[in-house]
């Protein structure tokens, strides 16, 4: 890929171009938001949908009346259970590259992703992709959607699933901030500038490979130069990171909310970490942070 991806709809426009389409499984697919979402994707030449679940009780939705399923392969379970464990079966076979969450709860779908786990497998993390405000280019925040306090080694594994997906955007090398309320490290008062403190010395022992880490960084000091220069901070990561990694899932939210709710910016949101992307939409989640999030795993299992 020649340059890094600088927007959602220039990743859109790539995962389009190739010329055959990756499978998106969608377990428990008596959903009408994720059937719509399917059929979308399918539409817009973003991906083949393959319906699991009770297929009788999707066709007679009322939302999807005028829907036509016979383009597509649809596999009938009524059992919601039994529905998701066929669709990693079909993941595990190679029939589909990644999957998306219909009528079964989030956490019943993440520890039978976890149940079925591969020996290179890591930690399921959550990353969303953004635009950047002020910049011709996208950011990533994690982990706003799956790990509620992560312990220092999970953040060494959140770290590395970002920059595995930001490499694959052409953010190359990533530069990573490990954000706190503050630059200065207070390893007895704020377990957040001790953690970002070790994970930059990490990264100057090679922990990282290529990736830049710093921290820790406030959010000003990770996004803003003019900030970072009149604080001191003198770092490659400070103000200019590619990933904000926040302390904990509230900070992450938080992050993601005021992107999406406050400067209305679209969000592609995905779980990371197993051997092929999940989309796991929130109710509150737009039409288009949904289809920008079909997107990146599509881009991301393509590729």
């Amino acid at each position: 890929m020649a340059g890094p991806v600088r927007s959602l709809d220039r990743m859109v426009e790539l995962v389009r171009s190739r010329k055959t389409p990756v499978r998106v499984v969608i377990a428990a697919c008596a959903e009408p938001n994720a059937v719509l979402a399917g059929l979308e994707a399918a539409r817009q030449g973003l991906a083949e949908p393959v319906f699991v679940g009770d297929v009788d009780r999707m066709r007679g939705l009322p939302e999807l009346t005028s829907g036509n399923f016979d383009a597509f392969e649809c596999l009938h379970e009524p059992d919601d259970k039994k529905a998701l464990a066929a669709s990693l079966d079909l993941l595990q076979e190679g029939r589909a590259q990644f999957l998306m969450k219909g009528g079964v709860k989030t956490d019943v779908l993440l520890r039978a992703v976890l149940g079925r786990k591969r020996g290179s497998d890591g930690l399921l993390s959550h990353i969303g992709v953004f635009p950047h405000p002020r910049e011709e280019r996208l950011l990533i925040v994690t982990d706003a959607g799956v790990n509620i306090a992560p312990s220092l080694t999970r953040k060494i594994d959140i770290i590395n699933n970002a920059v595995t997906v930001a490499k694959k955007l052409g953010m190359d090398p990533p530069k990573v901030a490990v954000l706190s309320a503050t630059e200065k490290v207070s390893y007895n008062d704020m377990v957040s500038s001790k953690d970002a403190d070790i994970l930059a010395k990490l990264c100057r022992m090679g922990i990282f490979g290529d990736a830049v880490v710093g921290g820790p960084f406030a959010l000003d000091i990770a996004v803003s130069t003019d900030k970072a220069l009149a604080k001191g901070v003198d770092h490659p990561a400070a103000g200019r990171a590619d990933i904000l990694c926040a302390p904990n899932i509230v900070t992450g939210n938080v992050l993601y909310k005021a992107v999406t709710s406050l400067m209305d910016l679209p969000m592609a949101g995905i779980v990371v970490g197993a051997s092929y992307p999940l989309v796991v939409p929130s109710r509150g989640d737009s039409d288009r942070s949904k289809f920008y999030a079909l997107a990146l795993a599509a881009y991301l299992a393509g590729g």
